[in-house]
């Protein structure tokens, strides 16, 4: 399956979850860069499968420095840790008392 037959899949499939959607880019755009050229993101964007959020998130997504991109790198990140702790220790404080 080619990379553009598997996306017009993934839009098939997470039409009406942006998150999901979003999980999908994710496999294919990280911080160490992309592997697709413009022209294949632009033929993918013309694709009647994908809705209108889709195509803007897609472009904005392999947009250098866009927010859209930042997020789905996001996403391959390692998660935050610190506030679920603390609040660990507090309810483990609290019952202790």
């Amino acid at each position: 399956m080619e990379w553009s037959d598997y996306m017009v899949m993934a839009a098939r499939h997470s039409q009406n979850s942006a998150r999901h959607w979003f999980r999908y880019l994710r496999k294919d755009i990280d911080k160490y860069g992309i592997s697709f050229s413009k022209e294949q993101v632009e033929a993918l964007c013309e694709n009647e499968a994908l809705t209108p959020f889709q195509r803007v998130s897609l472009r904005a997504a392999f947009e250098e420095g866009s927010l859209t991109r930042q997020h789905i790198i996001s996403l391959n990140g390692r998660a935050n840790l610190d506030m679920i702790t603390s609040v660990r220790k507090r309810v483990e404080n609290d019952l202790l008392k």
